[in-house]
């Protein structure tokens, strides 16, 4: 049997998007002091919303850069098609009627068990309203 990774948490697109936007060191320790991951899909939805994320980051380019590759040092990015389907159908069932966007992202934490890390607050209450409590707001880690 192939031992799985050691993860702390999966994070999904919106922390990343704060994270690059604020350029804050809070968010830098974050990716230094714990293991994380995220699927595959995190790359599409930073391409999509780039132009964003470049017009609203506090800082200047060189900065910017120099940021973003700490942290993508950090992170463990996991291709979709190395998500189980048992995963992704149990992630899917969890989030279609609160974001299907998100599935793969919980599919991956659930498959590595570890808590899935976000700032959408509708994603959190929609998941633990459905009895799925292994899921953290930012704020939440940020104030322990």
């Amino acid at each position: 049997m192939v031992q799985q990774p050691a993860y702390d948490f999966v994070i999904d697109a919106n922390v990343l998007f704060s994270c690059l936007i604020s350029g804050r060191k809070d968010y830098l320790n974050l990716f230094v002091n714990y293991n994380i991951a995220t699927p595959d899909f995190v790359v599409d939805e930073l391409r999509e919303h780039q132009d964003v994320i470049l017009k609203k980051t506090r800082l200047p380019a060189d900065r910017f850069h120099e940021f973003a590759a700490r942290i993508f040092k950090d992170i463990t990015i996991i291709p979709n098609f190395l998500i189980s389907t048992q995963y992704y159908f149990q992630a899917f069932l969890l989030c279609r009627d609160i974001d299907p966007d998100d599935t793969s992202y919980l599919a991956l934490a659930l498959q590595y068990d570890v808590p899935l890390l976000t700032r959408d607050k509708l994603l959190v209450d929609g998941l633990r309203a459905r009895g799925y409590t292994n899921v953290i707001l930012l704020d939440e880690l940020f104030s322990q």
